[in-house]
């Protein structure tokens, strides 16, 4: 008989790209890893993988195997799947897609009732704010933010507008003088977050509208990363308003040009199936409540 562990290691294996990738992804050592993918080329007869020091592809026979082991994946997942419909209590483990500018939210926190309460039922958080693909990596529920973001395939809720603003640090601003014009707000030094749909900056107040474009002098890869570097106080940068509240309650952040507003961003609740787990329903519901108190 077929070893199908080694199946679903071989196909882990394929998507992380490395034997190394797949053994922090399945918890195993990559001699472990290493004789799964061994094992299962001494029973199927055939090389599956080109194993150099550099890198790893497949064969034309690991071309065709991988294709049918992920279709493998699949059903074994929607089998399971199948299950969970008709159980009433939440168990295994839902994994949820957020941008990292909920990182340091209140909203994990809605969670915690269902962890405390269900000892089966595990949280996967994946932080990031490039569009994840749900079918790939297996998301139960992504909240994707923007402009475009959304395929046919998808079930998708609006849930939420992000209202952004400008902001500095209290130090950054006792050093630099705040700027009475939008031309002179351009040349602070700003902080961006990797994301295209902010290289320019459209200014809206009553009927006026002016186009910035900002000087960004520091560039990171997220947003939560973007607000940390803005809170070091080395420089300026856009943030959701609900995401700075406290920083500026205190003082420590300062909005300036509070009678411009910018487009806000929408913000989606999508998953891939309408009948859902009991465990993505809770989910859903909790992370609806959070976004809806946050509107009042």
């Amino acid at each position: 008989m077929y070893d199908y562990k080694a199946m679903s290691v071989f196909a882990s294996v394929v998507a992380q790209g490395s034997m190394q990738g797949a053994a922090d992804k399945l918890s195993m050592t990559p001699s472990a890893v290493t004789q799964s993918i061994q094992k299962l080329e001494n029973q199927l007869q055939i090389k599956l993988l080109n194993r150099t020091t550099r890198k790893l592809s497949l064969t034309e026979a690991g071309e065709v195997f991988y294709q049918h082991v992920q279709q493998m994946q699949q059903s074994a997942e929607n089998a399971i799947k199948s299950v969970e419909l008709l159980r009433s209590q939440p168990f295994g483990q839902l994994n949820i897609a957020c941008v990292t500018g909920l990182m340091d939210s209140l909203l994990i926190n809605m969670f915690k009732s269902v962890l405390d309460s269900h000892p089966e039922f595990h949280l996967n958080l994946h932080f990031e704010d490039k569009i994840t693909d749900l079918l790939e990596q297996r998301i139960d529920i992504s909240l994707r933010s923007g402009i475009g973001v959304l395929t046919d395939n998808m079930i998708a809720r609006h849930i939420y507008d992000f209202e952004w603003v400008v902001v500095g640090h209290r130090d950054y601003f006792a050093e630099k003088e705040i700027p009475a014009t939008l031309d002179e707000l351009a040349k602070l030094d700003w902080i961006s977050f990797s994301n295209a749909r902010f290289t320019s900056l459209p200014f809206k107040q009553g009927e006026q509208q002016q186009e910035i474009f900002p000087d960004y002098r520091i560039h990171c890869n997220s947003l939560y990363a973007s607000r940390r570097l803005t809170m070091s106080g080395l420089g300026v940068s856009i943030q959701p308003a609900v995401d700075v509240e406290k920083a500026l309650a205190s003082g420590e952040l300062v909005r300036i040009f509070c009678d411009w507003q910018l487009p806000p961003v929408p913000l989606y609740l999508v998953t891939l199936q309408r009948v859902q787990s009991e465990k993505v329903r809770i989910a859903c519901e909790l992370i609806t409540h959070y976004f809806e108190h946050l509107k009042k």
